[in-house]
């Protein structure tokens, strides 16, 4: 046998492999299963075995991530800390598999960010897709999002930023936001543009169910914090609670935390909640 047949048979082999993983087990074993170890293998050595079946290799890989994914999400979960890093490992070798493939660079967006608050690990993979997608505006925008809304650089956001609005198919508020950060007048307005955004690009269902109620609970904070100024605007001073809101006639109800907490006013008239936007857990079955 040649090489070249050898290696398409070791190929066909791991396709088959990853098809009988659990992934495609029922959703009563999916509840014990846990997340694959295969993105801990050398970058290198995958890339040598799948040939040019790197993409089909690549989809496989995260219809496995992605179906962990939405069944700890659909049981109102979330990945353990080990896990995380796990799934990290995979988007990184998926991509290295298939550096133009857009999804896993959407997910470390989307989840490695915004559930896992792990900024350092979803930019590293967004640096990457800077040079696997260059004709792409969209990684420098998730960098510049990231720098200004969670670590609050807005230097280096502006960097990133001015680099995506340089792709003719930017859109207009992201050339914007390049020269002005506060064109939306705070971080919590920006975070909802960006939620919208990354709605209109998720398909997955469970995914987007998630980022609908993160949505919910901003524009409930984003209502609030400018009722708190409205207020202040008007009486000189913070409101001591939404009750004075109401009280005084600037509220007329406070919207529900979708994620279950109380609303409280910070010292800066920021507005947060007691849920500390995490989904709250369900009690395993005995």
């Amino acid at each position: 046998m040649n090489t070249k047949a050898l290696g398409t048979s070791i190929a066909a082999a791991l396709c088959v492999c990853l098809l009988t993983l659990p992934v495609y087990r029922t959703y009563g074993k999916y509840r014990e299963e846990n997340v694959s170890r295969f993105g801990e293998l050398p970058s290198k050595a995958v890339q040598a075995l799948v040939l040019e079946y790197a993409g089909i290799a690549a989809d496989l890989l995260f219809l496995k991530t992605m179906t962990f994914m939405g069944m700890k999400i659909g049981a109102h979960g979330e990945p353990l800390p080990e896990e995380w890093h796990l799934i990290d490992a995979m988007l990184n070798l998926i991509t290295d598999i298939d550096g133009r493939f857009q999804d896993p660079y959407l997910f470390a967006e989307t989840m490695l960010v915004w559930q896992a608050g792990m900024i350092e690990q979803a930019n590293r993979l967004l640096k990457k897709a800077t040079v696997q997608r260059p004709d792409d505006y969209r990684a420098w925008y998730f960098l510049g999002f990231n720098e200004f809304y969670f670590r609050k650089d807005s230097k280096t956001a502006a960097q990133y930023l001015r680099k995506a609005a340089q792709f003719p198919d930017c859109p207009a508020y992201i050339q914007g936001l390049a020269t002005r950060l506060s064109l939306y007048g705070n971080e919590t307005k920006l975070a909802i543009v960006m939620l919208e955004k990354l709605l209109e690009e998720t398909k997955d269902e469970n995914i987007r169910k998630y980022l609908s109620k993160r949505l919910t609970a901003l524009d409930a904070i984003y209502l609030l914090e400018e009722k708190v100024k409205e207020y202040r605007r008007l009486h000189g001073s913070l409101p001591g609670s939404l009750d004075e809101l109401i009280r005084t006639g600037v509220l007329k109800d406070v919207p529900v935390d979708p994620y279950g907490g109380n609303w409280f006013i910070m010292p800066n008239g920021r507005v947060y909640s007691s849920s500390k936007l995490v989904m709250e857990k369900k009690e395993p079955k005995e």
